[in-house]
């Protein structure tokens, strides 16, 4: 499929502009804080300063967010595609940011002459890439990775895949055996889903056998065709287990640090492991265990190499030093946290009164703060963090770290929002703005970014704010994005006024006083 150069990855249909917050280097220190580990994040002897790469990173759209609001960094990145990186470069120039996004694969990136780095990023692309682009990676991890440097790679992975993947292989052999040649990808995949479709409905014993296969052909027919082709339809589509994963690591000298996955953060897996004798395993053998018991089918984890345990009076310092930050008003009232496996539950006597301390804060607040504003000083952290964490987990709540914030007046970050909110006057292609707080992104509805760019320009009353909502969908309705089917640009106006503008302002968005 594609281009010969492409070596089997998909080339001619380009990846979505979506953004990663796990990507963050603010949320990698604070998934590692948790488990009791040091990543101070930069080098303390040059003023703090860290060197990032992000291995494919798609659009650049997260790389590019991070290297807004993360001043102290220097961005470094690669991707196979050229479109990727002319977009990526494009929008790092327009933001004038500190970053340089390279077209190259991970074979040819080990000639180019790189610097040591303190976070390596790869997010997918393991499943998608040969063994020998693989091999390039764990090469590059082993020269150019700091020693104390931590590694952010998600993938698929077995048993979750079980049921899936031997329909995937089948309709990737149709796009190849069954094409036209030189059919463009978009046309062989939707003829190989009608092919899997006509097996079904003549009813294969393999679908009544494997629901979720079932499953996974209905969700391919509703999906944008680029997700499938780059989730389904690149030539590799390495699927293996977590104990693969941890032992091709091995020659970097990387060692699995912790899952950042919303399910761990959460502790989901550990009350589903509790008395099922994992206590004291090896932890390539718990993890692998651990996707059993969910039956997990991507992972996202950290591996270090060499990190410095935190004692436990020194960790919980640190803990208590780390601000949180509500992101949107009203937001995480459920006392129930959905994950892709399952449930958990929370105490609703520490949700409420946090959320309520979060809401009416003007700025970050550090936990010991926080406790206090809450009422909850005689409540054990550990009890807290399970709420905030939680609340992290589903995009409700970010950690917010003092050496960050304190660089927050030299970040990029009123820059790339600036273009991602004019961009919507345009088309809704960049929906993800920056918090130079707390180091990372988070989505916005179109009618809002509208709204920021216009704040921008001066507009500062409802009228003003709503004639900019008009005039970016003149002769059509504007989908006002409130789920409000009355809703109407004045009312978003208010609405804006009076409880977006207050978050983003405590976010560091929006610096300039309201009238």
């Amino acid at each position: 499929m594609g281009r010969s150069w492409a070596a089997g990855y998909v080339a001619d249909l380009p990846y979505t502009h979506g953004y990663y917050h796990e990507l963050a280097p603010s949320f990698v220190r604070f998934a590692l804080l948790l488990q009791g580990l040091d990543h101070g994040g930069g080098d303390a002897s040059n003023a703090g300063r860290y060197r990032y790469c992000e291995l494919g990173y798609g659009q650049g759209v997260s790389g590019n967010l991070h290297a807004a609001t993360n001043p102290r960094g220097s961005f470094w990145g690669t991707d196979f595609l050229p479109e990727h990186a002319l977009f990526a470069q494009d929008l790092a120039q327009r933001a004038g940011l500190d970053a340089r996004w390279l077209s190259r694969s991970f074979q040819d990136l080990l000639a180019e002459d790189l610097p040591e780095f303190d976070f390596v990023t790869l997010h997918g692309v393991w499943s998608w890439i040969d063994a020998d682009a693989r091999a390039a990676v764990v090469e590059f991890l082993r020269r150019r990775l700091k020693v104390g440097g931590v590694v952010y790679l998600s993938c698929n992975v077995m048993p979750g895949w079980a049921s899936e993947k031997p329909l995937r292989d089948l309709m990737h052999l149709h796009t190849e055996l069954a094409s036209p040649p030189g059919d463009p990808t978009a046309s062989r995949i939707r003829r190989s889903v009608d092919f899997a479709n006509q097996l079904r409905q003549g009813r294969a014993a393999f679908f009544a056998h494997h629901p979720p296969a079932v499953q996974m052909l209905e969700d391919l027919q509703r999906d944008e065709v680029q997700v499938v082709a780059h989730e389904y339809f690149n030539r590799s589509w390495h699927i293996g287990y977590f104990a693969d994963v941890a032992r091709a690591l091995e020659p970097a000298g990387l060692q699995f640090a912790c899952s950042a996955h919303k399910s761990d953060l959460v502790g989901e897996v550990q009350q589903r492991a509790q008395g099922r004798g994992l206590d004291g395993l090896d932890p390539t053998l718990r993890e692998t265990a651990h996707d059993f018991i969910l039956n997990r089918r991507f992972r996202r984890d950290l591996f270090v190499r060499g990190a410095r345990r935190l004692l436990p009076a020194e960790r919980e310092q640190r803990l208590l030093d780390l601000s949180f930050v509500l992101l949107r008003p009203g937001a995480g009232g459920q006392s129930t946290v959905q994950t892709p496996y399952g449930s958990v539950a929370l105490d609703h006597q520490v949700l409420r009164p946090l959320l309520a301390a979060l809401e009416a804060a003007s700025a970050p607040l550090p936990l010991r703060q926080l406790r206090d504003e809450a009422g909850l000083a005689e409540v054990a952290i550990e009890q807290l963090l399970h709420v905030l964490v939680a609340l992290v987990a589903q995009g409700h709540v970010f950690p917010a770290f003092a050496d960050d914030a304190g660089h927050a007046g030299a970040s990029r970050a009123r820059a790339i929002n600036r273009v991602v909110a004019e961009r919507a006057r345009q088309d809704d292609l960049l929906r993800y703005l920056a918090s130079p707080l707390t180091g990372h992104a988070f989505e916005a509805s179109r009618p809002e970014r509208l709204m920021l760019a216009a704040w921008e320009d001066g507009a500062r009353d409802p009228v003003a704010l709503a004639e900019a909502l008009r005039q970016a969908s003149p002769g059509s309705e504007l989908d006002l994005g409130s789920g409000d089917a009355q809703a109407t640009p004045l009312g978003e106006a208010e609405r804006f006024l009076a409880r977006v503008a207050p978050a983003w302002q405590r976010l560091g968005l929006m610096d300039r006083p309201l009238a």
